[in-house]
């Protein structure tokens, strides 16, 4: 959006030391603007920290559940597979718990195409 003429002015006047009820007025104006800009800045800021919170939240539900993968390879047959395999199923669900977060906050920031998220999250299948 093209700047208004006047908003120049007003920073020339301002930086000369130009004193006036009127360039007061305007200068308020530009101040206003310039704060709102600042802080929709911010807030988009905020928004792209918030959703990289909530990427690194399915990255390391997705460790987590790679080594619990890892545990259940290992495991012996009998209660100790079966309190891995248990461990493994909990931590998918919160995987796909974690993504499906993860999909959420995309659409709230605008973000409307989430199909990616399964190709660069994948989550492994239930296993016996």
């Amino acid at each position: 959006m093209a700047e208004r003429p006047w908003k120049k002015l007003v920073r020339d006047l301002t930086d000369a030391g130009h004193e006036s009820p009127y360039l007061e007025r305007l200068r308020a104006r530009v101040d206003t603007a310039q704060a709102q800009a600042d802080l929709e800045r911010e807030l988009v800021q905020e928004m792209a920290t918030a959703l990289g919170r909530t990427e690194e939240k399915v990255n390391a539900a997705l460790l987590r559940l790679e080594l619990a993968g890892r545990d259940l390879d290992q495991a012996s047959a009998g209660p100790e597979r079966e309190a891995c395999l248990a461990r493994f199923h909990a931590l998918r669900d919160a995987a796909l718990a974690a993504r499906h977060e993860l999909a959420i906050h995309r659409e709230a920031v605008g973000f409307r195409r989430n199909a990616i998220l399964e190709l660069l999250y994948p989550i492994p299948g239930r296993r016996r």
